[in-house]
């Protein structure tokens, strides 16, 4: 009987996220610098083209002092330039409480990038984003965007 539960407790865990072909982080550790581009690589191996999902995960702490981000978020192919997107997303609310996932003390935000793009089967994509924080009255951006300790990019395919 034991061996079923475990069976079953398996099953359902290796099942809850199979829609999710790559998901990756990045560390910046505290504090994302201007230039510090956030680089990430995959390539999707089905038979045909299929529709998906996309998001950038940031796992922010309490050392965040803003309730959005501003990012430029770029994916390419080996040829050409597919999408770039300049894009703000609020990460709390009006009374400063962030939204998110809460452990501990991180938050983790999944942002929808793209809600439902066709991506061609056995090519390689690229993904770059960089954070385009500024503060008011000044010129040029912030220079290092503390509280940001991980930048992540998911892909799930559309079922």
């Amino acid at each position: 009987m034991r061996k079923h539960i475990i069976f079953a407790f398996l099953l359902l865990f290796f099942s809850c996220d199979s829609n999710i072909e790559f998901i990756n982080y990045n560390s910046v550790n505290g504090s994302w610098h201007k230039d510090s581009i956030q680089d990430f690589s995959f390539e999707l191996n089905h038979l045909q083209e299929e529709e998906y999902k996309t998001y950038i995960n940031l796992r922010i702490n309490n050392d965040y002092k803003f309730s959005n981000i501003f990012l430029i978020v770029v994916l390419s192919d080996s040829l050409n330039i597919i999408t770039k997107d300049t894009l703000n997303f609020k990460l709390a609310d009006k009374s400063g409480i962030f939204l998110g996932d809460k452990r501990i003390n991180l938050i983790e935000n999944s942002l929808l990038h793209k809600e439902k793009i066709s991506l061609e089967n056995n090519m390689k994509y690229y993904v770059s984003i960089e954070h385009a924080m500024r503060v008011i009255n000044k010129v040029g951006g912030l220079e290092y965007l503390n509280g940001i300790v991980d930048v992540g990019y998911k892909v799930e395919k559309i079922k």
